[in-house]
């Protein structure tokens, strides 16, 4: 295990409150980083400078050449910059357990034939924390291939991979195209996952090692909203005819899923989403037609009011 090389990417904009903490506790690691590559997207509140103070000759600092929204340029980079031959992700608002990279690189040594692992976490709020939730088969440690990755996504609708949780080979990576920066302002890490695991398998761990913080400070994933089709539609339609009929299967659902959740998103949205009725596979996701065909045709009065009132109801059920 202790010739495991982890090269940690992180994107930074404006996390002057949590990126100290969150590059202490990978320096906290108890199997020591090859390297920490920090790729800053022009921030403005400090920063760039608290990590360039930081006297450790383990941490690359890098600067975004051309600035924009979400982390996946920023990931791109540090991957391209990477010498390790593992690369794990931690925000910098998020943070690791001292035996995350321990966890990882046992987790690799168990199953050294795949490209990528990943362990469980914890969903961290203001006043309470709960698990991520996982499909029973990863409730032991367990290696998928494409279609037990995607069985134990469709069982909890939660992908069994989260950025801030895994580790995947760089070569995989590079492989699959990387994050898509420029395609989407949502989901682009899903995305990635997908495009691994399509050729490649996971090993799970079952065991909680990473916090990731859902009220923290200038939250991405607070500041950009998308009405489109989710990426991971596109994408998927392009692997469904290389695929075995179990992953077709598989694929369509998934598909569906995605499409269901941003149509509920959009029932909150003053917008019109641009998904429509025959995005949707069939005959499956005849439910899911019946929900974008309401997202699209309901006024947004109206709908921003019914979602309010179904999330009242959720929050006293």
């Amino acid at each position: 295990m202790g010739d495991v090389r982890f090269s940690v990417v992180m994107p930074l904009y404006n996390k002057a409150a949590h990126v100290r903490d969150a590059i202490d506790s990978i320096r906290a690691q108890s199997h020591a980083a090859h390297e920490i590559i920090v790729v800053d997207n022009r921030s403005v509140d400090g920063s760039r400078e608290i990590v360039a103070a930081i006297d450790d000759p383990h941490i690359r600092l890098l600067d975004l050449a051309t600035p924009g929204p979400g982390g996946y340029a920023g990931r791109n980079v540090g991957i391209e910059a990477a010498r390790g031959e593992w690369i794990a992700f931690l925000d910098a608002d998020d943070l690791w357990a001292h035996d995350h990279l321990a966890l990882l690189a046992q987790t690799i040594a168990e199953d050294p034939s795949v490209d990528a692992v990943a362990t469980r976490f914890d969903h961290v709020f203001a006043d309470h924390r709960q698990p991520q939730r996982i499909a029973a088969r990863l409730e032991s440690p367990v290696t998928l291939d494409f279609a037990g990755f995607l069985e134990s996504w469709l069982a909890v609708r939660e992908c069994p991979m989260w950025t801030g949780a895994i580790a995947i080979r760089r070569t995989a990576i590079l492989a699959a195209g990387g994050f898509p920066h420029g395609k989407a302002v949502r989901g682009g890490d899903k995305d990635l996952w997908l495009r691994v695991l399509r050729k490649g398998r996971l090993r799970y761990s079952p065991v909680i090692s990473a916090d990731f913080h859902r009220d923290s400070e200038n939250k991405v994933s607070k500041s950009t909203t998308t009405l489109d089709l989710p990426l991971i539609v596109k994408t998927v339609r392009r692997m469904i005819p290389a695929a075995t009929p179990r992953e077709a299967a598989l694929l369509r659902r998934l598909a569906n899923q995605e499409i269901a959740h941003y149509a509920r998103y959009a029932m909150k949205h003053p917008g019109r989403t641009a998904i429509r009725a025959r995005d949707v596979y069939l005959p499956e996701g005849w439910t899911t037609a019946a929900l974008v065909l309401a997202a699209r045709a309901i006024p947004a009065a109206l709908r921003q009011r019914g979602y309010g009132l179904r999330a009242r109801w959720s929050a006293h059920a």
